[in-house]
Order: C-alpha cells, then sequence, then structure tokens
C-alpha cells in the first residue's frame, strides 16, 4: 500500500514498522514498505529505502 504524504512529515514509524531512525518526508512525495525497509520516491524520482522492522 503506497500512501503520499500531504506535508512535511518526520516520521519513525509507518502504521505497524517501526524505522531504525526518523526519516523527513515531504509533501508529493510517496511512501511503501517493502520486506525490511520503508522505500521513499523522492520528488526528484530517486527511490531511498530505510530499514526497520514490524512491531506487532
Amino acid at each position: 500500500m503506497r500512501e503520499q504524504a500531504d506535508r512535511l512529515t518526520l516520521i519513525d514509524r509507518w502504521h505497524h514498522f517501526v524505522l531504525n531512525q526518523p526519516v523527513l518526508v515531504h509533501p508529493g512525495e510517496t511512501i511503501w514498505r517493502e520486506d525490511d525497509h520503508l522505500l521513499v520516491q523522492r520528488l526528484d524520482g530517486r527511490v531511498e529505502a530505510y530499514p526497520g522492522a514490524m512491531n506487532r
């Protein structure tokens, strides 16, 4: 499930996924999770991966 940020946000978790370090997401950027990473598609088209783990 992909979501697009609607405002500048510093996130340390996304749903039940807890990041190893906080990530700054800008308005219009897209975020989603794959395996053990949160992926962020930046406005310039780059995709960055940030490690974390599921917290259930």
